[in-house]
């Protein structure tokens, strides 16, 4: 995918460039909080409803702990019988006692033996379910990981090709952790909101009246701050898009450290990342800011409205001063979780554009996926593959000519036996011809044949099993080299490498510390161009392909590498067909059949010494070699 390394200067709306996440506004949080519980319950069902179980009965200890403080009291000597519902209650489990036969001796450190194993199970509980929440945010981020990956490896290369690569690895990490942060402020949200539930119940069957008017006040404190919420929205949106910028500009400029010194471009580069890094810090602290004011008007809201209620309580609804006690000291357990549910539900609608965008972005590679491998099998290459009138543009022309097309009627054919060249100037189709019979493109008008048959879109995936490829930049994965060499042909064997070594003359391997175990860093980094480009070569040779191209494959070796790559490829030509592109006259003399292309046409084909032998012929302009009779 293009790579950008210039300055401050970008451009921002490319064609086919994926699509920013409009802007937020009211409530357009919600329908997306709701396509995210469907995707978390569809990837974590189990362990979900496990997870919500767990935090139930943790919720439910936690409850039946607080309850027990006022029969404690009550066996301890401090007399609250009497004293309305809290009376009551005690006064039931007095009576529960005396009908079991424990002596009363033994009350007070029986409760305190229960209140202390409640609160036990309850650390216990709240223990299992940190570990359940932590496998549930994992399996879901993997999967949702997986399917992402899925999308974009299955999308077609006209889709990806104008891409940023450094776009899709920003959702593949820095939104998807940003996701699991999520899903951790949700899962405890909703932790927070179960074990509520059982507080205001207990406090409804203390005081309904004065519970209801708690309940009543703390829906207008949710209601106030439901601008707070879509602030979280908004503010995660620009997070999200700002943090991308970053992403996508820093890893633009790791993977040209080498060129960003090189232009001594370190300043320059330095001072567009502070730029874009001060952008996203300050949609940061604009996120935190929202919910710091969030939390404080929430819990001063809180308090200040639970001390007018129990001063009305006490004086107009005339509640009992136990019941009052105890209703306080639901209510200071319940308002601080209702304050970090509300927290954490800010806190992960902030987190929530990262899943929109992973949505957004996955749907986007979906619709434009390529057929799978086995909805149609390509036939064999046996004989010859050919191009017929073939015409190929990158996008639409503007004014409906052919002015815009890369490809413009082009026939031509590669055969076994046979070495077939492409030459001419760079923009002339030589890649583009190497793309469409590779199968990652599609032509626009015309065919592409093997032995006859049409090679169709449905066909493409199961066709590039048959082909080897090795481009001008062949970039190796941080591994050894035995490691990127059976990542193209899983199963070969050590015996099989080595000859593939030897075939693409990448003997040197042999005498590197490790040989075939040797690591060859990030991107083929301890390697020099030529050796690079040999590993791929021999990548490709061990595939033993039906059709071989080598898109200026030989570029970084020297002539007498090149000389034995192409020895070996001229062998090769018996099994394969071998499509040859280069601007060296030493690799296209080699080829059987020469086709010189001008700005997507073919203007002359033959041989080499046929070719050289016209008076005026193109191929001799591009090579500057001279005119035939002259000296």
């Amino acid at each position: 995918m293009p790579e950008e390394i210039g300055g401050e200067s970008r451009v921002r709306q490319r064609s086919g460039e994926i699509a920013s996440p409009a802007p937020s506004g009211g409530a357009r949080w919600l329908p997306a909080l709701l396509a995210y519980l469907r995707s978390l319950i569809d990837i974590a069902r189990w362990s979900l409803a496990a997870g919500v179980l767990l935090m139930t009965v943790t919720s439910l200890t936690e409850g039946l702990g607080v309850a027990l403080l006022f029969p404690i009291l009550q066996v301890a000597g401090f007399q609250v019988a009497g004293q309305g519902h809290v009376g009551h209650y005690t006064a039931e489990v007095e009576r529960l006692l005396a009908r079991s036969g424990i002596p009363e001796s033994l009350w007070l450190a029986l409760l305190l033996g229960l209140f202390v194993l409640l609160f036990a199970l309850r650390s216990l509980f709240s223990r299992v379910q940190s570990v359940l929440t932590f496998g549930i945010v994992v399996k879901y981020e993997l999967a949702l990981s997986r399917s992402l990956f899925e999308a974009v490896a299955r999308a077609d290369w006209m889709f990806l090709a104008p891409r940023r690569s450094a776009e899709f690895a920003h959702a593949l990490t820095g939104e998807l952790t940003r996701l699991s942060v999520g899903t951790y402020m949700l899962i405890g949200a909703l932790s927070n909101a179960i074990l509520a539930l059982f507080y205001i119940a207990i406090a409804l069957k203390l005081s309904a009246q004065m519970t209801l008017l708690v309940l009543a006040g703390g829906m207008i404190l949710l209601l106030f701050s439901r601008r707070w919420l879509r602030a979280a929205h908004e503010t995660g949106s620009a997070v999200s898009e700002s943090m991308r910028e970053v992403y996508a500009a820093t890893g633009e400029r790791l993977q040209n450290l080498k060129t960003m010194k090189a232009y001594g471009a370190q300043d320059r580069d330095l001072a567009m990342l502070a730029a874009l890094q001060r952008s996203a810090g300050a949609q940061s602290l604009r996120n935190i800011r929202s919910q710091a004011a969030a939390a404080f008007w929430f819990e001063a809201g809180s308090l200040f409205g639970l001390g007018f209620l129990s001063v009305a309580s006490l004086s107009l609804l005339r509640v009992a001063a136990a019941s009052i006690l105890l209703l306080l000291a639901v209510f200071t357990r319940l308002m601080p979780r209702l304050a970090a549910g509300n927290n954490q539900l800010q806190g992960f609608l902030t987190e929530l554009p990262a899943f929109e965008r992973i949505m957004e972005m996955r749907a986007e590679c979906a619709a434009h996926a390529e057929p799978a491998e086995e909805s149609a099998q390509a036939p064999a290459l046996r004989h010859e593959l050919r191009l017929e009138e073939v015409c190929f543009r990158y996008g639409p022309a503007d004014d409906g000519s052919a002015s815009a097309r890369v490809l413009d009627r082009a026939s031509l054919s590669m055969s076994r036996g046979r070495i077939t060249a492409l030459a001419g100037p760079s923009g002339a189709g030589k890649s583009t011809v190497a793309d469409l019979v590779n199968g990652l493109l599609t032509p626009e008008s015309g065919r592409i044949l093997i032995d006859g048959l049409e090679l169709e879109p449905k066909m493409a995936p199961s066709w590039r099993r048959q082909v080897g490829y090795v481009g001008q930049d062949t970039p190796l994965f941080h591994d050894t080299v035995r490691a990127n060499l059976l990542w193209a042909q899983p199963g070969s064997d050590e015996e099989q490498m080595r000859q593939a070594l030897r075939n693409a003359a990448a003997d040197f391997v042999f005498g590197l510390p490790g040989g075939l175990d040797a690591v060859v860093g990030d991107r083929g980094a301890l390697l020099s161009t030529g050796q690079r480009q040999r590993i791929g070569l021999a990548r490709a040779l061990l595939r033993t392909p039906a059709l071989l191209i080598l898109d200026e494959a030989t570029s970084g070796l020297d002539l007498e590498n090149e000389r034995k790559i192409l020895d070996v490829v001229a062998e090769l030509k018996r099994t394969s067909a071998i499509l040859l592109i280069a601007h060296r006259p030493s690799a296209i003399e080699r080829a059987d059949l020469i086709y010189v292309l001008e700005q997507g046409r073919i203007v002359e084909s033959g041989g080499w010494a046929e070719l050289c032998g016209r008076p005026g012929a193109r191929i001799g302009g591009l090579f500057r070699l001279p005119e035939p009779g002259r000296s």
